[in-house]
């Protein structure tokens, strides 16, 4: 069962556990066509169950998890923005908290043996210093509402996997970008950007602050990663899923437009009101230990993930 199976992470997932021959369950709000539009470029939609529940709703959880048993469970679903979760404050906490709750104090109350997975975000360590890289073990120190809500759906995971010996864990995820990403996201506005500028269709991309460092890693490899996680011999616990390596705006900036030898500067402008005073300036990440415990490691780094961004669209 997957939570979220419209979103990026879920349609990916959906699409690599039916290659796997699952029998996919996935949990939507609405079944309208808009909103499960990943699914149908993914060619997967009538190889899924869908079933609309809301993940507020405790009693429809209970009353759904006691007639029918996964073997795996995927909380991917939850307001996934930094941004908006400013403006979205309560549907933020509540679908990151409240929902992977519902679903934990079921499966405990039933006595479910089900695997779950958390999906959990390398915001919640905050901004980082100098070179030093986030580990499983590092502080959380929060900074938007998005954060604090991964943050705290997190711990919930932890406490029910070390209280009730419930077999859950989450992944703490990096940035991870694929052709199903929204608009809004930096890579994919500067990948359409650029086929815009290369098309003449326009002349400039309107950005904030260049300098923001993440770390960048192909959404596909990530959903294996979870997989790979959840169905480990070795006893479950959180990892951190990333390619180890951060690249500032600039840099990517400069990378994408030299694919059509084309000079970045001349065609951005940083707009003031595109900077965030809240935003992480630098974010780095250690992937020792998923690669040592699950050999997981991703093949997929930045150019070609800008690469298979800027193809996906024909120019």
């Amino acid at each position: 069962m997957i939570f979220g199976v419209s979103g990026q992470d879920g349609a990916y997932l959906a699409k690599f556990l039916i290659n796997k021959n699952y029998n996919v369950t996935g949990i939507v709000r609405s079944i309208d066509a808009n909103k499960i539009i990943n699914l149908n470029k993914l060619n997967i939609l009538k190889k899924i169950k869908l079933q609309k529940l809301s993940i507020l709703d405790y009693k429809t959880i209970f009353n759904f998890l006691k007639n029918i048993f996964f073997h795996e469970i995927y909380y991917l679903a939850g307001q996934s923005s930094v941004v908006d979760s400013y403006k979205k404050f309560d549907e933020t906490i509540d679908s990151n908290v409240i929902g992977i709750k519902n679903i934990l104090e079921a499966c405990r109350v039933l006595e479910i043996k089900s695997k779950i997975f958390y999906a959990s975000s390398g915001e919640i360590f905050g901004e980082g210093k100098g070179k030093k890289k986030f580990n499983e073990n590092s502080s959380h120190h929060p900074n938007s509402p998005y954060a604090l809500s991964k943050s705290i759906g997190m711990e919930l995971v932890k406490s029910y996997r070390e209280m009730f010996n419930m077999k859950c864990c989450s992944g703490i995820l990096f940035n991870h970008e694929s052709n199903l990403i929204p608009k809004k996201f930096i890579l994919k506005k500067i990948t359409l950007g650029l086929i815009d500028i290369v098309k003449k269709k326009n002349k400039k991309i309107k950005l904030g602050n260049l300098d923001i460092h993440r770390d960048w890693g192909w959404a596909p490899e990530y959903v294996e990663a979870m997989w790979k996680v959840l169905n480990s011999k070795k006893k479950l616990k959180d990892y951190i899923i990333s390619t180890g390596e951060s690249t500032s705006i600039k840099k990517i900036l400069f990378t994408s437009f030299r694919k059509f030898n084309l000079n970045w500067k001349n065609y951005i402008i940083q707009e003031k009101c595109l900077k965030r005073n809240f935003d992480i300036k630098i974010n780095r990440s250690n992937n020792d230990l998923i690669k040592n415990d699950i050999n997981w490691e991703p093949k997929i780094k930045l150019n070609s993930i800008i690469s298979k961004l800027i193809s996906y669209k024909k120019y």
